[in-house]
Parts: C-alpha cells; structure tokens; sequence
C-alpha cells in the first residue's frame, strides 16, 4: 500500500512534536506501528467510516498514545483517505483525545475541507509519498495522486 500525507497533516504532526511534554513525541512510531501491524484489507474494511463512495472512504482510525500509555479509545485519532479502487492511502490528519490539544472530535465540515485539500494539493502536485515502515520518512514529494482517489 501507498501512503501520502497533505500539508494539514504534517502541520499537526509537526505542532504535536513541538512540545514534547504534553506528551505527544510518540505520534509518528504510533502512527507508523498501528498502520504496519494492520493488514491491507483491514485498513480499507474495518474501522470507523465517516464518508464512503464507490471508489474512496474517509476512516477515522483509533491509535493509542505510547507517550501518554493510553489506550487507543483515549489516545490519537487518525483520519485517512483510502481508495477502493487503487493502493494509495492519504493521511489526512490526527488529532490527541486528551491532554493540551486534546480535542473530541473535528467538525463534519473539517472532513469536507481535508477532502478539498487532498483534492487541491493533488492537482497541484504537492502530495508528500511516506514510508510507514521508517518513521513517515518522505519517499517523493510532488505527487499527483490518479483521478480515481
């Protein structure tokens, strides 16, 4: 499978990594650890689907916080786009349920705006490739990603 990240993602992640006392420097092995250990199947089937066509799913992915030792119901929440038709996946943001950025939940029109975002920045070729398997190391930038997604 193919992971890509957009700029909203990497913001957060980056803003999460900038305080390491909150608790949040595990994010990216978290992150990278739960993605890795689920199979192919199980990341486009099994999960918390917020948005669904015939060819794309939204997924908000439960990913526990290694840094805080919480468990997954009270530690990051992953949102991904991944196709039903291709091998790609698109990060589109995380967000802590507890601590300093802790947050609930994102607003129905915050999923609405990452879709456009991935929409944009893939026309423009500004998609980031990753590599799950060594800490979201970036593997291509400039991506366009095919129409299907």
């Amino acid at each position: 499978m193919n992971f890509y990240t957009i700029s909203t993602f990497r913001d957060v992640i980056a803003s999460l990594l900038k305080k390491p006392r909150e608790g949040y420097s595990s994010v990216v092995t978290d992150i990278c650890n739960e993605l890795q250990s689920m199979p192919d199947n199980i990341i486009r089937d099994s999960n918390e689907r917020i948005i669904q066509t015939a060819e794309y799913r939204v997924v908000k992915l439960r990913v526990a916080n290694s840094g805080q030792k919480q468990s997954k119901a009270n530690g990051f929440r992953l949102v991904y786009m991944v196709s039903l038709v291709t091998d790609d996946t698109v990060l589109l943001t995380i967000f802590p349920k507890r601590g300093a950025k802790g947050m609930s939940n994102i607003p129905n029109t915050e999923y609405i705006r990452l879709q456009m975002e991935l929409i944009n920045e893939s026309l423009a070729k500004q998609l980031h490739q990753v590599d799950i398997a060594n800490g979201l190391s970036e593997l291509s930038t400039n991506v366009c990603l095919p129409a299907s997604v």
